[in-house]
Formats: C-alpha cells, sequence, structure tokens
C-alpha cells in the first residue's frame, strides 16, 4: 500500500512536469531560488546567536552588534529577494500549467464521442475545467518551492547540530518523528472521503446549474420548494461531507503541530545540563538552541503543504480519469467518396450496457430526402447522430461514400455535413456573427444573403441593432422559432454535401412552419437531406421515409406504400392530421 502511494506521488509530479511543458526550468530555478531564500532566513537566528554569546562572555562590543545585526538586516533583504523572485517563476510556471490542462481539456472534449458529453453533467464539466483545475494553482505556485526548500532547510540545520554536539541534535530530532507518524493519523480514510468530497462538490455545481439555468421552468409548474430542494440538499451534503472530512483530521493536525513545536521543550533542557556539565560551552549551547528553535518554522510549513499535495493529486486524478476517456479514433489521410449515400448493415449500438439500436440496415437517398420518423425514444436521432459521426458503432458496418466512417478523417466529415439539431446552440454574440459561424470567411452582404433565403432577414431588421443584436445567454434573447431559423441559415452558410435535420421544425409554430420549410428546402438545394420529423406534413413527399421503433427499423418506403403497409405510420399520419385540425 505504502509502494502505491509513493508511486501515485510520483506520477502526480509526473503529471504536473508534463503539464508544465517547456516551462518546467521555472520551477526548478523557483526551487533553487526558494532553497537560497530560506537559507538566508536563518541567518538571523545565528546572528542572535552569536550577540547573545558575546554579551554571556562580556565579549560584546558596539562594533561586534553592529555587524552582526547588519548582517541579520542583509540576510533579511536577500531572503526577501529570493523569495519573491521564487514566487514570481513559480506563479509562472503554475499558471502555464493550468493554461496547458484546461487547453488538454477542452481539446479532449473534441475528440471523445459526443455521448461522453451528453452524459456528463454541465456542473461536473465546468467543474473539471473551472474549479478543479483552479484547485491546482495555488498549491503548485507554493508547494513545489517552499515544500523542497522547507524540508532541505531543516535537513542541513540537523547536520549543523550534528557537527556542533550530537546529543543535542538527537534530541532536537526525537520529537519530530512522533509529530508525523501522529500526523498520518489525517489520512485514515482518505480514499473513501475523498471519493465522497469529489462526488459531493460534483454533485452541487450540477444542482447550481440546473437549478439556475431551469429557473424559468421551476417557476412556471410552481416546482421551486422541490427544486431548491435538490440544491439545498445537495450543498448540505457538501458541507457535511467537508466537515465529517475535517472533523476526522483536526485532533491529528493540532497534536502533530504541537508535538513537533515541542523541540525547546526536549532540547533546552539538555543542553542547560550539558552546559552545566561543562560538556559544551555557551556559544554551543546557544547556537543549538537557537537552530533547535527555527527548525520548527520550515517542518511545519512543509508538512502543511502535505494537505495542499492531496487537494493536488485528487484534482490531477479527476483531471487524468476525463483525459483518459477513449476517443474517436480516425486517421489523417482523406479519402474519395464514390457518392453521398449512408449505408447501415446490421448495426448494433448502445450507450454503455443499454442497447439501443438492434442490428439495423438502411440506405440514405443520395441528392434525396430520406425522412426518418417513429415514437419518441425509439433511436431516430440517435441514427442521425451515428451519421454525424458522435459516436462510433459496436458492431455490424457503417458507410458513407462507399467509406467505413471509422475511416473518414474528422475534419472530412465535418466538412460534409451541416447538422441542425432541435435545440441547436447559440453563442452570446451577434446574430451576425452566430450565422457567419457556418463559413467564418463569409462577407457581411454574403451572411445578409444567406438570412434572407433562410426567410430571417424580416425578423432580424425589425430588432433594436438589426444584425449586430446580441443574442444572449444560449440565444435566450430570441423565441424558439427564431433561434431555429437563425441556425438554418448558419447550416446554409455552410457548403456541405449532406444536411441533417433532427426535429429542426419542432419550435416553429403552425405560422412559421411553411417559412421554415421554405428555407429548409432552400438549404437542401441539390444536397442529400436526411430528416429526423415529428410533423410528417414536412416528409410527406421524402423520396424514402423510415420507421423506427423500440431501435428496429420496422418499414421503408414512401409515403403511399407506408400509408397501405405500415400499421404503426398509418397510425401516427392519421394523429397527425387530427392534431393539424384541431390547430
Amino acid at each position: 500500500m505504502e509502494k502505491n502511494q509513493d508511486q501515485n506521488q510520483i506520477n502526480t509530479f509526473a503529471e504536473i512536469l508534463r503539464f508544465a511543458k517547456d516551462r518546467k526550468g521555472k520551477f526548478v530555478s523557483s526551487v533553487i531560488l526558494s532553497v537560497i531564500g530560506v537559507l538566508f532566513g536563518m541567518v538571523p537566528y545565528l546572528s542572535a546567536a552569536k550577540i547573545i554569546a558575546a554579551f554571556y562572555n562580556e565579549e560584546a562590543t558596539l562594533q561586534l552588534i553592529l555587524t552582526w545585526g547588519g548582517i541579520a538586516i542583509l540576510a533579511y533583504i536577500l531572503k526577501g529577494i529570493f523569495t519573491t523572485s521564487s514566487t514570481c517563476r513559480s506563479h509562472e510556471g503554475a499558471f502555464a500549467v493550468i493554461k496547458n490542462i484546461r487547453a488538454e481539456v477542452i481539446a479532449k472534449m473534441e475528440r471523445v464521442p459526443m455521448g461522453v458529453m451528453i452524459d456528463t453533467p454541465t456542473g461536473a464539466l465546468k467543474t473539471l475545467v473551472v474549479d478543479v483545475t483552479d484547485k491546482i494553482e495555488k498549491p503548485l505556485a507554493h508547494m513545489l518551492p517552499e515544500m523542497t526548500s522547507n524540508i532541505l532547510i531543516p535537513l542541513i540545520m540537523l547536520v549543523v547540530l550534528f557537527v556542533l554536539d550530537w546529543r543535542l541534535a538527537l534530541t532536537t530530532l526525537s520529537v519530530i518523528p512522533i509529530g508525523f507518524i501522529i500526523f498520518c493519523g489525517q489520512m485514515i480514510g482518505y480514499k473513501v472521503k475523498s471519493k465522497r468530497f469529489a462526488d459531493a462538490n460534483d454533485a452541487m455545481n450540477s444542482s447550481i446549474i440546473e437549478y439556475v439555468t431551469g429557473i424559468e421552468v421551476i417557476k412556471a409548474f410552481n416546482q421551486s420548494a422541490s427544486s431548491y430542494g435538490k440544491y439545498t440538499k445537495a450543498t448540505k451534503n457538501f458541507r457535511d461531507t467537508t466537515l465529517d472530512w475535517w472533523k476526522g483530521c483536526w485532533f491529528f493536525s493540532a497534536f502533530g503541530n504541537t508535538i513537533i513545536s515541542s523541540t525547546l521543550l526536549v532540547t533546552l533542557p539538555v543542553g542547560a545540563f550539558l552546559f552545566m556539565k561543562g560538556q559544551i560551552d555557551f556559544a554551543t549551547f546557544i547556537t543549538c538552541v537557537t537552530i533547535a528553535f527555527g527548525i520548527v518554522g520550515p517542518i511545519l510549513l512543509a508538512s502543511s503543504y502535505a494537505e495542499s499535495f492531496t487537494s493536488v493529486a485528487l484534482a490531477v486524478k479527476q483531471i487524468r480519469s476525463f483525459l483518459d476517456q477513449d476517443e474517436l479514433i480516425r486517421p489523417e489521410q482523406r479519402v474519395e467518396f464514390s457518392n453521398n449515400q449512408f449505408s447501415f448493415k446490421d448495426v448494433k449500438f448502445g450507450y454503455g450496457e443499454k442497447e439501443i439500436l438492434h442490428g439495423i440496415n438502411l440506405e440514405t437517398v443520395p441528392k434525396g430526402v430520406t425522412a426518418i420518423v417513429g415514437p419518441s425514444g425509439g433511436g431516430k436521432s440517435t441514427i442521425a447522430k451515428l451519421m454525424a459521426g458522435f459516436w462510433d458503432i459496436n458492431s455490424g458496418s457503417l458507410t458513407y461514400g462507399g467509406q467505413p466512417m471509422s475511416k473518414i478523417p474528422i475534419e472530412q466529415m465535418i466538412a460534409e455535413i451541416s447538422y441542425v439539431a432541435q435545440d441547436n446552440y447559440l453563442f452570446d454574440r451577434t446574430i451576425m456573427e452566430n450565422i457567419r459561424m457556418g463559413r467564418p470567411e463569409a462577407s457581411d452582404e454574403e451572411v445578409i444573403e444567406t438570412a434572407k433565403a433562410a426567410g430571417c432577414h424580416d425578423f432580424i431588421m425589425n430588432l433594436d441593432k438589426g444584425y449586430q443584436t446580441m443574442v444572449g445567454d444560449a440565444g435566450g434573447k430570441l423565441s424558439g422559432g427564431e433561434r431555429q431559423r437563425i441556425t438554418i441559415a448558419r447550416a446554409m452558410m455552410k457548403k456541405a454535401s449532406v444536411v441533417i435535420l433532427d426535429e429542426a421544425t419542432a419550435y416553429a409554430d403552425p405560422e412559421n412552419e411553411a417559412l421554415v420549410q421554405q428555407s429548409i428546402n432552400k438549404l437542401v438545394a441539390g444536397k442529400t437531406l436526411i430528416v429526423i420529423a415529428h410533423r410528417l406534413s414536412t416528409i410527406k413527399n421524402a423520396d424514402k421515409i423510415v420507421v423506427v421503433e423500440d431501435g428496429n427499423i420496422i418499414a421503408e418506403g414512401k409515403q403511399d406504400e407506408l400509408l397501405q403497409s405500415c400499421p404503426l405510420y398509418k397510425k401516427m399520419w392519421e394523429n397527425h392530421m387530427a392534431a393539424a385540425v384541431v390547430a
């Protein structure tokens, strides 16, 4: 167990140095400067010992006092200079580590399957990128240089004590191991308690984000009490978990500090006894007592960083756990496509152990419209997301343009597809910037022409600032239908061969549905269209309609064929028409 703990510490430092990259030299120089600073910090203790000894031996003179006093002052100044330089360098290194960690985590988010991002609560991701990473900065900026120097300095001072008198050295050393043994009591139940703490922290962050994000729904449905209760329960659990961990450490921390700080209780009487017996002179006695008094500070500081190291180790473990997630492995060599068709052959797919698709077979219509319909939860959107390359299939074969999806470079696949979902995200930027994201090099005139084609130019111009209107967080300043048309305009900006619409008209009211449908028709002109639809009237003229139920394809064909051969589709159509009449 001790070996594993040592290995974990080594791995933690190795990870930190890996994240430091070209800034490793900052940490090395910081440690060296810190050691020099602490050494200068010990000089005043020796100066005091020299002055006291001079008074005792009746050898004190003004020149001696001024000389050793000046040395002490100079040492303090040099300590400040070296310590400040060390801190500056360690902070530069720490901020570089933080930047590199966040860059790696964000880059990892782009490479992992979309399922990982969907299944991981937003609060947990925010905690990882912001809170967990922030926990590293302060300990790292101080721990490496100060802990190293505060460990080396006591060792040097012990060597000096042994040179002066081995008996007083052993006396001073006797209480330190006892104190550290008591300190080790803080590690009782560490693995369990640290995991509980991390889980409680993630749960609290997730509940906060959920509560704030969903406040409109909470109030609309009068769920304030239950939702606030969930938030309160999460925060109380975090408080109780934290206090439980701290309470288990307080006694051992206080008692260990007391024991380590008691060096003088042993060294002073033993030194006095040896001096009275004439076995050491007064200069040696007062120097050893001064060193014994001064050795306590660095040791306590070094021991205080044990908790900081624990915090860093836990944070690095959480970060490493995310970075070790399986990625979508794709080659870099571009491939040639024979057409714009997706082909599923006995494809099975599931999230974790739950299988969603059960051996489906499907071919989309190249440069035509393939509609996928069926009851909610049947696997329609899953099929669309597999086409978009969000996940790898579990088994079977999935190809695009005659090439296996696993052999197509991610960048090439992204360039081929425009994916529009019902809850497509808008950034808190201007409408102009959100549309231009489809093709960053597009001019303002091209953006406006695209917006006109998407049927959203008129409502944009009715806004106070037109195309320069900020859409708000996640597009919150626009209605659902307006956001949908902006996302369609963004997709139109992209010169993609395939357009996947996942419930793209879900937010359109009956009055705007025709406008949205016109926008879609312009968007997909001459392209392959895959559409997931719940409003069957929008896909009645599709080249192929695929009916999905419980992860299986139960029928496919044109509208007239399915009305005759598929009872489920016929029932869905009748329900849709009845609802349209009522509306």
